[in-house]
């Protein structure tokens, strides 16, 4: 079975975005893939005023943008994930969301662990969900998911493990910074070994910003593939 990972950096053009998730789309079908992974906030990044701006640009889970990677899901006959904002009274959740072939949404996570650390306060643009993902049944088995900062605390990976994961897609906007390509990567190998679970780390590379490096790890922590900086499709055999 193939599963294609997706990296690229959003804009704050949605529409701009969904091109370019369509692009992939298209890339992955023909390549066989059944499954494409997209980073974090694929739906929509803004590099300032996040806190007002990612209001703005928050839509419901069955909002336009959803219904758009739906058709395209539907078009390709692939399972497709990706990272929105999601509307609420307040501030947006950061939510991941899956979509199977046919376009209907089967499960969405609402990131716990908001990114309040090394100088900056993602709590300030969007608010916590309180519930892990309960993984879902898909073609490459069952999918547990994680986001972002998450990566960093052990015990999240491995309650997905209990819950019954049998992979894990960590979707990402990894910031720069010193070591923090190797805290990526090291962090997304050891979540593979410590849980016996293949692990899809897909990022957004945004050059200043976010670093890319999308990887996949097998449970024994062997690099199945990798991207580097800049925009790319990763097709891997399972």
């Amino acid at each position: 079975m193939k599963l294609a990972l997706a990296q690229f950096g959003a804009s704050s053009d949605k529409l701009q975005n969904l091109a370019v998730i369509r692009r992939f789309a298209e890339q992955a079908a023909k390549s066989g893939a059944s499954m494409l992974f997209l980073p974090e906030y694929s739906m929509f990044y803004a590099k300032t005023n996040r806190h007002s701006l990612n209001k703005q640009a928050a839509e419901p889970l069955d909002g336009s943008f959803a219904a758009a990677l739906g058709s395209i899901a539907r078009q390709n006959s692939l399972w497709l994930a990706a990272g929105i904002y999601e509307q609420t009274d307040g501030l947006p959740y950061n939510t991941i969301i899956l979509l199977d072939d046919a376009g209907t949404l089967r499960g969405f996570h609402r990131k716990q662990k908001l990114y309040d650390a090394f100088g900056y306060r993602e709590s300030d643009e969007c608010q916590a969900g309180d519930t892990p993902f309960a993984p879902v049944q898909t073609p490459a088995g069952r999918l547990g998911i994680i986001t972002c900062f998450e990566l960093r605390f052990p015990a999240l990976a491995a309650a997905q493990k209990a819950a019954g994961a049998d992979l894990l897609y960590i979707p990402a906007g990894w910031a720069t910074g010193a070591n923090k390509l190797l805290h990526w990567r090291t962090l997304l190998c050891a979540r593979a070994i410590e849980n016996s679970m293949m692990v899809l780390g897909v990022d957004q590379y945004l050059a200043d910003c976010f670093i890319g490096h999308s990887a996949v790890f097998a449970p024994d922590g062997t690099v199945c593939g990798a991207l580097g900086e800049g925009d790319g499709l990763l097709t891997i055999t399972i």
